[in-house]
Parts: structure tokens; C-alpha cells; sequence
């Protein structure tokens, strides 16, 4: 190891590398590329005229200005209520708020792991005994 701190040996090996590389060639400077200009925007019918069956791809294609395809979007989604519901099948629409238990019936019981079929027939007898009110007595009278 060298006596030599570590940011002055990094200093002056940046600088040494700078040093042996040898000038950048000019590179032949080309013309650009004439950029073709996009097609002219079609002729659109005006937004406030769509509604829930117009043809709204005529808005979606090139050369039309972002602020008439969003208007045109704003109007479709407007104009059909099934388009602004929340979509059902949608997995981040669920309440995780709830308690699982009460959504999920499992045959896990803690304690016991998997119950199988008969141990669940037995656990439902149980439960269906204990929410039948008892019969009252008889009296031999």
C-alpha cells in the first residue's frame, strides 16, 4: 500500500486516464433528417354531437390534438354509465376491511388442522343441537 491518501491516488488516476485518451475525431456532421409532418387531423364531428353509439376511433388516431381526444373520451365515458361503474371482477374492489371468517367457510379449525368430511358432519350436528331450544318438560298431571 501506498502512503498516498485515497482521493488524491483517485484524483490523479482520473486525470492521468483523461490525459492518454486521445482526441475525439470530429465526426462527419449529416443533415437531419426531414421529419415527415403528420397527416392533417380528419375531419371530427363535434363533441358535444357524440354520444353512447357514435364512432369514437376517428379521435384515437394520429394527428388529432391530446385535448380534443381527451374531451372525446370524457364525452364517451359521460355519455355510457356502465362505462364509469367500477369494473365487477376488479380484485382491488373488494372490501378487505372484513373479517375473513365471516366471508370464507374453510374446513381449518384451529387446533385441529383439516377437519374431513365426517369430522364436519359431527361438528354441524353439534351446532345444529345447540341453537335447538331444549323441549320443555312433561308433566303427568
Amino acid at each position: 500500500m501506498s502512503d498516498e491518501p485515497f482521493l488524491a491516488r483517485w484524483s490523479r488516476r482520473k486525470l492521468d486516464a483523461k490525459s492518454e485518451q486521445p482526441p475525439p475525431e470530429p465526426a462527419a456532421v449529416q443533415a437531419p433528417e426531414p421529419v415527415p409532418e403528420p397527416p392533417p387531423p380528419p375531419e371530427l364531428p363535434p363533441v358535444e354531437s357524440l354520444g353512447k353509439d357514435s364512432d369514437y376511433s376517428a379521435f384515437l388516431k394520429a394527428g388529432v390534438p391530446q385535448e380534443l381526444k381527451q374531451a372525446a373520451l370524457q364525452k364517451l365515458w359521460e355519455s355510457d354509465p356502465a362505462l364509469m361503474a367500477p369494473e365487477v371482477m376488479d380484485l382491488h374492489m373488494g372490501d378487505y376491511a372484513t373479517p375473513v371468517a365471516e366471508v370464507v367457510k374453510t374446513a381449518w379449525r384451529l387446533g385441529k388442522g383439516v377437519l374431513d368430511a365426517a369430522e364436519l358432519a359431527a361438528e354441524e350436528e353439534e351446532k345444529a343441537k345447540a341453537e335447538t331450544p331444549p323441549a320443555p318438560p312433561e308433566s303427568d298431571s
